[in-house]
């Protein structure tokens, strides 16, 4: 694995660690807010909020150190790490399924990561010059003007449905991932010499994540207030690291040097860890269990 990657990767771990455990914290503040209330007036939200924020932060680091079709899918770490904390925060049991779910998420994560870092090459830093050549590509432009109309949709439609939700997250969430992506690779060139805010793209650019990372928080803080983590963490998850990896694959080509054998690896370790992170989320089947004891 390049020494950058592997950094990258570290940063992630770390970084998803962080939201795993802001997401049982934001939940107990949910949960102490009266019907009515305003959850931005009790500290434990910001306390998980701050959490999310610092997580989000090291993600933004780690994408620029690696590939998004490496970093999106290891989110499934803020699952496996979310089910200590919820013990210890919340008081919910682990159970078998919770074990078994991370196990998935675990195997699934090592998949990926060994095809995706060691399997395909290492891009250098993008210029602006070379950004723009790649928008412009026809694939993308369909893959961006899908995410943006059908996002303006959702919103536009005003319903309140957790798929909804989630979608408007994931759709914006897979066009922010990119963004951040160009965004670092242009500082990284200018703080190297190489000026690339001579150009005006990198000035549309800021507008645009710092917009869809604002509409991302306050969608997918929507969901878990009213729908609560269970049914909104694994839809999230699958949904944000599918629209991030299409995306990618699309703009920066990260499969493109992958034999078909290791895409086939890849997609199985996706699906494993999206079934890991179902297991792990989705306390349906801990409720079964009990009802029938």
């Amino acid at each position: 694995m390049p020494q950058d990657s592997g950094l990258g990767v570290f940063v992630a771990l770390i970084g998803n660690s962080l939201i795993g455990a802001s997401f049982s914290i934001m939940k107990v503040a949910h949960d102490r807010n009266p019907p009515g209330g305003n959850y931005l007036l009790i500290p434990m939200w910001w306390a998980g909020t701050l959490l999310m924020i610092l997580g989000e932060l090291g993600n933004l680091v780690a994408y620029s150190l690696a590939k998004p079709s490496l970093i999106s899918p290891l989110g499934a770490v803020s699952v496996v790490v979310n089910v200590p904390v919820a013990y210890l925060v919340l008081g919910e049991k682990m159970s078998l399924r919770n074990i078994s779910g991370c196990f998935l998420c675990i195997l699934g994560g090592y998949g990926i990561v060994g095809v995706v870092a060691g399997n395909t090459t290492e891009r250098a830093e993008v210029t602006v010059v070379e950004f723009e050549d790649m928008v412009y590509r026809p694939s993308f432009l369909v893959f961006l003007a899908v995410s943006i109309f059908e996002s303006v949709d959702l919103i536009w439609s005003q319903r309140q449905t957790s798929l909804t939700y989630i979608m408007v997250c994931s759709l914006l969430g897979g066009v922010t991932v990119l963004s951040i992506k160009a965004a670092t690779s242009f500082l990284i060139l200018t703080i190297q010499g190489v000026n690339q805010f001579a150009y005006v793209l990198p000035f549309v650019l800021m507008p645009v994540l710092f917009v869809t990372l604002i509409l991302q928080v306050h969608y997918l803080n929507k969901a878990i207030a009213e729908f609560g983590t269970a049914e909104v963490v694994p839809t999230y998850y699958v949904l944000f690291t599918s629209c991030a990896v299409v995306g990618s694959a699309i703009l920066y080509g990260d499969l493109q040097d992958s034999s078909k054998e290791h895409v086939m690896i890849f997609l199985l370790s996706f699906f494993a860890t999206s079934a890991g992170v179902y297991l792990v989320a989705n306390k349906a089947g801990d409720e079964k269990e009990k009802k029938k004891i």
